[in-house]
């Protein structure tokens, strides 16, 4: 017996809200438990009946629901009965279910329609590669989901417009199977003609090609067409980018397979931005940095950064030029240049620094980075000036597992960071050092929103191969501050000399907990807990911690958070304040 069976139907029913019903199962057969389950889920609400006639009416509904969720696992010739218990108000329907047997695919095929057909493997592989063979139980959603992978093999074989039309679907009642034909339109297979790039660019056809995954000539893949789009838009170059192939073809292979174009849609962004930002702490007093960012310098994806500082106890300018994909995709050039002039507690430094580096990404979770830079450094101290003249190599790699980059809520961060630096200084021997840092970050939220989330950060650092008196001051460790040790003034945690100088030490061992609450979607609520020590011991150490704790407001923009943090020491030194203040850009960590 022939039977078009209401695939969709059924799947709209399983769809449905769940709810609670009041109908008995008086003979539940064969049910599965998991299917017994799914259908007193799908039974809609519905009020006690008022009389018998009621009751009926609630059990000829809930037959027809109990009918669709047995038809879509594949029970298509069920028998269900309906009755009434009680009399009047107090009458309840109640089913008895027998499902019978499931059906099980006694055959799958495809028949291909229109003006193109897929070569003989091709015909044959898609038909291999399907989910769903001959034998298995015949459940509506596995039938549909067949017309995705049948159309999804096709693309992946060079035919972009391949699409399952129809489905025929016939049952045998008596055998319990159920056999089904796609109807499939594979369209042309197509092979990739020329990159046709817009008219008067900024950016360079030499550049957008280099970070191209597709050649001329090679077999349509929908997946290379999508990692180029995804390209475009890592650049940040554009405010829209689209890669396509052409409406028509250009050409024809030997073969039989349609050439086309792919046409770039491209709107590149501003050439300039202009970023404004201010920050204040307590000790270190407010600051103002400016950003302007210069895209496309050659033409060739580059961002020229340049970075000014004015502050308290700083003035300065950074100079970046980076230079993404010079090296192939995810190969990336840096050059930089900076001048700063910084005023601490500790000592007065003028820096000039350059050099360049290499980053790799390899991919939106990993990265890593290598290069060498030379520093000329004026240190001034109480009693003596120092000029240092140091070369150092860098490499540094870092895993982001967190689910923003701005606001994570869940997830987890760590970074490493290795510099061993050559420097000498005026008549003193020169000397050869390493600084090491090692970072971790944990994000756990614990509501379904992620309004609450516990955060937690450990930063361990270590400077090896010299004393610290013989190295230079930004190259030791400080503690305390907003980026820090809250509660504490900036480079307030470390040795001290007689004189009440911060000194620096060898090592460093930082520890925070934060709990974060999300009022509403402009504000939210901290509270924290740092610790922190500063150590002329080469590894860190975790005794003398010094802990502040405090409390903060966070007020959330596109740019990220926005956050005022108040904090105290708990084991204060006569030289600490009893509140610290500080107001920045995004989380403290």
């Amino acid at each position: 017996m022939r039977i078009l069976l209401a695939i969709l139907s059924c799947l709209a029913i399983l769809c449905s809200p769940a709810l609670a019903y009041p109908v008995k199962f008086a003979n539940e057969g064969d049910v599965p438990e998991e299917l017994k389950d799914t259908i007193v889920d799908r039974l809609p609400e519905e009020p006690d009946a008022e009389s018998e006639l009621h009751a009926r009416r609630q059990a000829r509904r809930a037959t027809k629901i109990v009918t669709g969720v047995l038809n879509a696992y594949g029970y298509f010739d069920p028998v269900i009965t309906r009755a009434v218990d009680g009399e009047g108000a107090a009458a309840e329907p109640y089913l008895n279910i027998d499902p019978g047997p499931q059906f099980v695919i006694a055959e799958l095929r495809i028949r291909y329609q229109g003006d193109f057909e897929p070569l003989p493997d091709i015909q044959e592989s898609t038909r291999n590669t399907l989910g769903l063979q001959p034998g298995q139980p015949a459940v509506a959603a596995e039938v549909i989901d067949q017309e995705r992978q049948i159309g999804a093999k096709l693309r992946e074989a060079g035919y972009p417009y391949a699409s399952v039309t129809s489905r025929d679907v016939i049952g045998d009642k008596d055998a319990k199977t159920i056999s089904v034909r796609y109807n499939v339109q594979s369209g042309p297979r197509v092979v990739l003609g020329q990159f046709i790039y817009p008219d008067g660019l900024r950016t360079k056809d030499k550049y957008l090609q280099k970070i191209n995954p597709m050649e001329t000539g090679q077999i349509f893949d929908p997946s290379d067409m999508a990692l180029y789009n995804s390209r475009l838009a890592e650049t940040r170059m554009f405010d829209s980018s689209l890669a396509k192939l052409a409406d028509e073809p250009s050409g024809v292979t030997e073969d039989g397979a349609q050439i086309r174009d792919v046409r770039m849609l491209i709107d590149e962004r501003d050439r300039y931005t202009l970023t404004l930002g201010a920050g204040y702490d307590t000790s270190e007093g407010f600051g103002v940095d400016a950003e302007l960012l210069r895209r496309n310098l050659i033409g060739m994806g580059d961002l020229l950064i340049g970075q000014a500082r004015v502050a308290e106890r700083e003035f300065g300018l950074d100079l970046v030029w980076r230079r993404p994909n010079e090296l192939g995709y995810g190969k990336g050039v840096t050059y930089f240049a900076s001048a700063f002039d910084e005023r601490t507690d500790a000592f007065d430094q003028q820096t000039a620094k350059i050099g360049a580096g290499v980053e790799v990404i390899k991919g939106p979770q990993f990265q890593y980075g290598y290069g060498a830079d030379a520093r000329y450094i004026r240190q001034t101290g109480a009693t003596v000036r120092r000029d240092f003249q140091t070369v150092s190599l860098n490499g540094s790699a870092s895993i982001d597992k967190s689910d923003s980059v701005l606001d994570p809520r869940k997830g987890w961060r760590a970074s490493g960071r290795l510099k061993p630096t050559y420097a000498r200084s005026g008549g003193a021997p020169d000397i050869v050092y390493g600084r090491a840092v090692l970072e971790g970050r944990y994000y756990q939220p614990f509501s379904k929103e992620g309004r609450i989330v516990a955060a937690g950060r450990a930063r361990l650092g270590t400077l090896i191969g010299a004393n610290v008196s013989a190295v230079p001051g930004e190259d030791r460790f400080f503690a305390g501050g907003g980026g820090s040790v809250r509660g504490y003034g900036f480079q307030a945690i470390g040795p001290f000399d007689a004189d009440d100088v911060p000194q620096g030490g060898a090592s460093l061992a930082e520890l925070s907990v934060e709990g974060r609450y999300r009022i509403n979607g402009t504000f939210g609520a901290v509270a924290f807990i740092d610790a922190g020590n500063v150590s002329d011991e080469t590894y860190p150490t975790f005794g003398n911690l010094r802990v502040g704790a405090g409390v903060g407001v966070r007020y959330m923009t596109p740019a990220g958070p926005i956050r005022l943090d108040i904090a105290t020491p708990l084991n204060p030194s006569d030289r600490d304040e009893v509140v610290q203040v500080y107001i920045s850009i995004g989380q403290a960590f």
